[in-house]
């Protein structure tokens, strides 16, 4: 199984890990040499390597290196479906992707889940400035199945700083219920982007928290009326912009860990922006809510397709 697969061009470099999840671990803009996605603190070249543990949080956290990877056919914490412990984030960036075909400029990739009855497939295409990801969900039963579906890209440093601005046209912020961070209060929702903090300030969700802020916060942005959202990094001097379909995809789970959360997995070593194209919300049904969790049907022998771009810009 190969390790890394690498994309290039004259604008970006990708790294690309088909023996783990087929995640992509770098997106690095060439003229600044500066990588924006996170990176955990013991990001390490064996993450399908990593220990056992037996519980499905911690292997999963233990192979979670930053970067970009896909949460299916469960999205959070262990559920039971169909007969079957889902585990923590799903299977299918635990395990390994076949490369189908591969240059600098195209990867194409596949994997069959064993957890539910699932052939994915994940193509990425260089085009400029450009990253372009087409993934597909197939349900290769005769049976609709249950399936959670997260985009889960992290931004950090040096991209991220607290001079970066965040930019969508969500129109709601629904924070979580019972894991919100120490920002905003739980099973609530809120007018993007002025909200109201759990000590009744208010904090505008554009601006990006530093990194000795010591803020956490676990929410979604919700009511697109378009799939995208832009950060731009005065400090990096470029932007980026990631936009999809808000039809596979009408939710955006946003994640900050600022130094924030003791104990494991971060021990405050953390500092990550994530937003999380989705196609659930977060959590289980809450009284604030009580449509959290739930999973949309996948038809039997029916595809779901994804295709998002993510774009290097220049600063307004």
């Amino acid at each position: 199984m190969t390790s890394s697969l690498w994309l290039h061009n004259d604008h970006l470099s990708v790294e690309v890990r088909p023996d783990k999840g087929a995640d992509i671990t770098s997106i690095t803009e060439r003229a600044t040499g500066i990588d924006i996605l996170f990176r955990t603190p013991w990001g390490r070249s064996d993450l399908a390597d990593a220990p056992v543990t037996g519980d499905s949080r911690t292997d999963w956290l233990a192979r979670y290196g930053g970067g970009w990877q896909q949460l299916v056919p469960n999205a959070g914490d262990e559920r039971t479906v169909d007969g079957a412990r889902l585990g923590y984030h799903g299977e299918a960036a635990i395990v390994p992707w076949s490369v189908i075909d591969a240059d600098d400029s195209r990867i194409q990739l596949a994997t069959d889940l064993i957890t539910a009855p699932l052939r994915l497939t994940r193509t990425l295409r260089l085009d400029g400035p450009a990253l372009n990801v087409r993934d597909t969900v197939h349900n290769t039963a005769d049976q609709p199945v249950p399936v959670m579906w997260v985009q889960h890209p992290g931004f950090g440093a040096p991209f991220i700083d607290e001079h970066c601005i965040i930019t969508t046209p969500a129109r709601t912020v629904l924070t979580d219920a019972e894991q919100p961070g120490n920002l905003l209060p739980p099973d609530t929702s809120a007018a993007f982007p002025l909200v109201t903090t759990a000590d009744g300030a208010t904090v505008d969700l554009r601006h990006v928290p530093g990194p000795s802020s010591g803020r956490s916060v676990f929410a979604c942005l919700t009511d697109f009326d378009a799939g995208w959202f832009t950060i731009d990094s005065p400090t990096a001097g470029f932007g980026i912009r990631l936009a999809w379909d808000t039809t596979p995809f009408p939710h955006a789970w946003l994640w900050q860990e600022c130094h924030a959360s003791p104990g494991f997995p971060w021990f405050r070593r953390a500092y990550v922006v994530a937003i999380e194209p989705a196609n659930v919300l977060p959590g289980g049904p809450s009284p604030g809510c009580p449509t959290r969790g739930r999973a949309p049907l996948l038809p039997a022998d029916s595809s779901w397709t994804s295709d998002i771009v993510l774009s290097i810009t220049d600063l307004p």
